[in-house]
């Protein structure tokens, strides 16, 4: 895609963000129009209970759930992160990928970055934390939800997603593209929402063990309760780690050399309980308490800016939040309340002194959300949305000793129309008024056509926002780690001011099912592709730069600068064959194509004016298009392959996954500075400044053993045991991606009662 196109394209969006202003104001009038053409609304809102299956179910997407305090059960997928309201899947006008927790019950998956780091189009980060790289975009660009409310205790901009146990999961949502007009801020990206596992009827227990090479020995167990009245639920989780370290021979200018990386020990703690309380016929209480703390010591590596530093001392951190909701409901309507509380504090103890803070560096950070729901669905074929939020966030400690806060103001709306069997659509909007930066409204239109029931088209577009986060602003820092030293300056704090990151995207994809495929009488199972175009257009993109040197160190700080896109495909094949009446065999192939490009660049390569100079005889060297391979640590190429076989009534099953990330560059690889100077940019143009391609393969086989009601040996209704290696191939890259720790052998056992 050219310069042109993309301007042309961002005229377009831009007219399309100032007609969305006006369609969200008109759309509740077409709404109304569209209800008078329909029949009134009959079983969505039953006041009984109900069961739905696919055989039971109208074709219409808005006829799916139940507003009544009574279960309801549903034979086909239900997902609510799309659309903040229960949708199928297959009638879903917004794009929702789900992760069900099936697949990491005979792979020995233990934390949410494994499970992530098998689907297309997902990169899992490792330069400061194990983060998410989603459509192109870095891991602060991508909301985190557990339970439908957002994880705090971003580093750099990351969450580290491994914290994250997948022992109570019920499934992962996974929204890909601008969502700020549901979710607000650091939805940019894109939505990962963690829901966890609810109760079935009466009393389950669950118990969990794994031991794995270079990794952590975990314990899990998860006690569920549940009746037509109460559901609670309790998880808890403990990993511990020893220290270890590794070394690999890296090459540079003069030949090769030898690089020990070590990776401290650590003691992780997780505990989660939730309790929902059907009080009355329309009225549902909860709560939902999580608490995660960990504690690491030793040497580990600290990455920042491209300078890796070692550090020998401790790191404690705790997050604790709470959530308290009602849900009520009233005709075909309902409200829903919730008040969300978090705390989150980091402390690190260095080996030498950072400053004034002294060898101990500390962060707090707290966050409040109120927020209220309006549903109503007017008939079969429409449903209306209005909400409000009013959230709090501050942060202090001795990165922030002003003690900063925000404070956010939010309202938004959303309408969900069915007007044709074949035709679906959802217009949304979000005005956010932040103290921090002013206001920022956000719609997004999404479009399902159906022209059979094997084919499913769908439509996006939107703009989403990212505000200037604490560190951006406010951080007061310093960092005077051995192969480090840098200051690192909030723009606030220079007088200066930072507009939010803002991007206009579409995609458009299809899906394609095929519930039985034959070839000359052989069957060929079950098939599945799913292919998606993306582009996603940035600005205002804030980058650190240097400032200047002082006390022979490097200061930084904060600006709005940068323009960039990401544009790809993405597409996905699954199969299913049925080998005999007893036995399966599951095929899914991924790829992604990635093109993630600076337009500063783009046009400094226009002109002629972006370019190296040889430092030899003095000459200029001009870039070229062709030598601009895109952004850092994007990695043009990469891929997620899946094979598994079961046998039900053995109870065995066996897989192989892969994952194939391509070659990507590495900006502290940089051999010939900066190609442009107003912005400075050091750009990924030469295979030096190339990591390496790698694949990541992991084997696990397990055996699953039930028993009935009669022959249970100690109350044991399921014992599983499941064996197997992460990174057979025992790939690493200690310089460029410090957290991949190479080769992992494991063993873990998992006993139901």
């Amino acid at each position: 895609m050219t310069i042109a196109h993309l301007h042309y394209l961002d005229v377009f969006l831009h007219h399309l963000e100032h007609v969305a202003r006006l369609s969200c104001l008109a759309h509740l009038f077409i709404g109304f129009l569209l209800s008078t053409l329909t029949s009134p609304c009959t079983t969505v809102c039953s006041p009984h209970n109900t069961y739905q299956d696919s055989a039971d179910s109208t074709p219409h997407r808005l006829n799916n759930r139940t507003l009544t305090r009574h279960k309801t059960y549903h034979a086909e997928r239900i997902v609510v992160t799309g659309a903040r309201n229960e949708v199928l899947l297959k009638n879903s006008p917004t794009r929702v990928e789900v992760l069900d927790h099936t697949v990491t019950k005979t792979t020995g998956m233990v934390n949410v970055g494994h499970m992530l780091q098998e689907q297309t189009g997902i990169i899992i980060t490792s330069n400061v934390r194990s983060g998410i790289q989603m459509m192109g975009l870095n891991p602060d660009y991508t909301l985190i939800l557990i339970d439908g409310q957002p994880m705090i205790g971003r580093i750099a901009g990351v969450i580290d997603i491994t914290r994250i146990s997948v022992g109570n999961i019920e499934r992962v949502e996974i929204v890909k593209g601008p969502m700020s007009s549901l979710y607000g801020s650091e939805a940019l990206a894109g939505v990962i929402n963690i829901i966890t596992r609810k109760p079935t009827h009466g009393l389950s227990i669950r118990a969990y063990t794994q031991a794995i090479e270079r990794g952590a020995l975990e314990v899990q167990t998860e006690l569920t309760y549940g009746t037509q009245t109460i559901d609670f639920a309790l998880f808890g989780n403990l990993k511990y780690a020893q220290p270890f370290q590794r070394t690999q021979l890296v090459a540079h200018e003069l030949g090769t050399d030898t690089l020990t990386v070590p990776f401290s020990g650590f003691h992780d703690r997780t505990a989660q309980a939730r309790l929902k309380w059907y009080i009355a016929p329309q009225l549902v209480l909860s709560a939902n308490l999580r608490y995660f703390g960990t504690s690491s010591n030793g040497v580990f590596i600290e990455s920042f800016f491209g300078q890796v530093a070692s550090n020998a001392g401790a790191v404690v951190q705790n997050d604790v939040s709470a959530t308290f909701g009602l849900d009520w409901t009233f005709g075909q309507s309902r409200l829903s309340a919730q008040t969300y509380v978090s705390l989150y504090d980091e402390t690190y103890n260095f080996d030498v002194y950072q400053g004034r803070s002294g060898r101990t560096d500390n962060l707090v950070r707290r966050i409040s959300r109120t927020l209220a729901q309006y549903d109503v669905i007017w008939n079969e074929r429409n449903r209306f949305t209005l909400g409000a939020e009013f959230q709090y966030d501050d942060a202090y400690g001795s990165r922030y000793p002003s003690q900063p806060y925000y404070l956010t103001g939010v309202c938004f709306t959303q309408w969900e129309g069915n007007p044709l069997d074949w035709l679906s659509y959802t217009v949304s909007a979000r005005y956010d008024a932040t103290s921090a930066f002013g206001h920022s409204f956000n719609p997004r239109l999404s479009l399902l056509y159906k022209p059979s029931d094997a084919l499913q088209v769908r439509a996006s577009a939107g703009t989403g926002f990212k505000a200037p986060d604490f560190r951006q602003l406010f951080v007061e820092f310093s960092n005077r780690l051995a192969g480090a030293g840098y200051d690192l300056i909030g723009a606030y704090r220079l007088g200066q001011t930072l507009e939010p990151e803002r991007s206009h995207a579409f995609d458009i994809g299809a899906v394609w099912n095929i519930s039985s495929l034959e070839h000359f009488d052989q069957s060929l199972g079950s098939w599945n592709l799913d292919v998606r175009l993306f582009h996603n257009s940035l600005y205002n993109l804030i980058e650190f730069y240097r400032i200047g040197r002082s006390d022979n160190r490097d200061i930084y700080s904060y600006r709005n600068v940068a323009r960039a896109f990401t544009q790809g495909v993405e597409a996905t094949l699954r199969n299913v064959v049925q080998l005999s009446a007893i036995e399966s065999l599951t095929t899914s192939l991924g790829y992604q194509y990635l093109e993630a490009k600076d337009i500063e660049v783009l046009e400094a390569i226009r002109q002629g004016t972006a370019g190296s100079i040889n430092p030899s005889t003095g000459e200029f060297l001009p870039l070229s298009f062709s030598n601009y391979r895109g952004l850092w640590f994007r990695p043009p190429h990469s891929a997620a392959i899946r094979i598994q076989y079961d046998n039900e009534v053995l109870g065995i099953s066996a897989n192989i996954r892969a994952q194939y990330v391509g070659v990507m560059g590495d900006e502290g690889l940089d051999r010939n500075g900066y190609v442009i100077g107003n912005p400075p940019r050091r750009v990924w143009d030469s295979t030096v400044e190339s990591i390496p391609d790698y694949w990541n393969i992991n084997l696990a086989a397990s055996k699953t053993l039930r028993f009935d009601n009669i022959t249970r040996p100690l109350g044991i209704s399921l014992l599983r045991i499941t064996l197997g290696a992460n990174n057979i191939l025992d790939a690493i890259n200690l310089r460029s991606l410090p957290s991949i720790v190479g080769r992992q052998l494991f063993a873990n056992l998992s006993v139901e009662w």
